[in-house]
């Protein structure tokens, strides 16, 4: 495994670059790099025979009917499990503090991707960014799903999370492996997420104040569209790694990194997914 240092910074992407495959995955407890232990590791790497999928979910706290595409999303994630995950993007007019919502959870991230998958209502989103990502109504997610739960996946994935409690920094490491012959160009995308994070919601017409919202979109840990696969050929192993400082706002302990292989614009189809906590639990 390479090492690496990471001095203490407020605000802090890295990237590191390799072509080595991870034939190890990062062993528990503490994981020493020049300059740096690590307080938690783990590690996750998706099925060969299952594809996993990503729902992207446009929304805000005041968007009245966006509890009811919340709700969606747990129902969903109570069928498929692990083969399923959620990114919620606080965005748009009803995401606007100086509209009245109290918390500015927006991003720049999210509007970019607002912009590219064409948002115009809320709630809405993309299911593994099917049809060039364009964002659908909630109806539509269970039956994106359907239409591909069942497919081979095309790409392996193999994702490594640490974390260091005293600079409070992540370390990401994604090892990709093409199943299959692809043609096209591909990006690999790792996203840090939080959880529970207890806020106001508008609800119908009820103002709740300790509301529960879940995958809160944080930040990108490599870039909005993350960062080139330099090939896609049977067999081929690609191997990133990148590094983050959390915001001192950010509760650690709620914290996931999302990683995902996509074919890049105009196309954007997410063709594998996975998910790991920075704290294990």
């Amino acid at each position: 495994m390479k090492k690496i240092f990471i001095p203490l910074l407020t605000a802090l992407t890295v990237v590191f670059v390799g072509c080595d495959k991870i034939d190890n995955p990062i062993p528990s407890g503490f994981v020493s790099t020049e300059g740096l232990q690590w307080d938690d590791s783990s590690y996750a790497e998706t099925n060969n025979s299952v594809r996993n999928f990503v729902l992207e979910e446009f929304t805000g706290q005041l968007c009245s009917n966006c509890p009811l595409a919340h709700k969606e999303i747990e129902r969903l994630d109570s069928i498929y499990t692990t083969q399923f995950m959620a990114i919620s993007y606080h965005q748009g007019a009803f995401a606007n503090p100086n509209n009245g919502a109290p918390n500015d959870f927006r991003t720049v991230e999210g509007d970019d991707y607002a912009i590219a998958f064409t948002v115009g209502n809320w709630p809405s989103g993309t299911l593994s960014r099917l049809n060039n990502g364009s964002a659908v109504s909630v109806s539509q997610w269970d039956v994106d799903i359907q239409s591909i739960k069942n497919d081979a996946p095309k790409v392996k994935m193999g994702l490594s999370v640490l974390y260091n409690d005293s600079l409070r920094t992540a370390k990401a490491i994604i090892t990709t492996e093409w199943l299959s012959t692809e043609a096209g160009n591909y990006q690999v995308q790792l996203q840090l997420v939080e959880d529970s994070i207890t806020a106001y919601q508008l609800d119908g017409t009820t103002h709740v104040q300790n509301y529960i919202h879940r995958h809160l979109f944080r930040k990108s840990l490599n870039g909005t569209w993350g960062t080139t696969i330099p090939s896609s050929n049977l067999g081929d192993i690609d191997t990133q790694e990148f590094a983050i400082a959390l915001d001192p706002t950010w509760n650690k302990d709620q914290c996931f990194v999302v990683a995902y292989v996509y074919k890049a614009a105009p196309n954007y189809e997410v063709l594998q997914a996975e998910e790991l906590h920075l704290i294990t639990h």
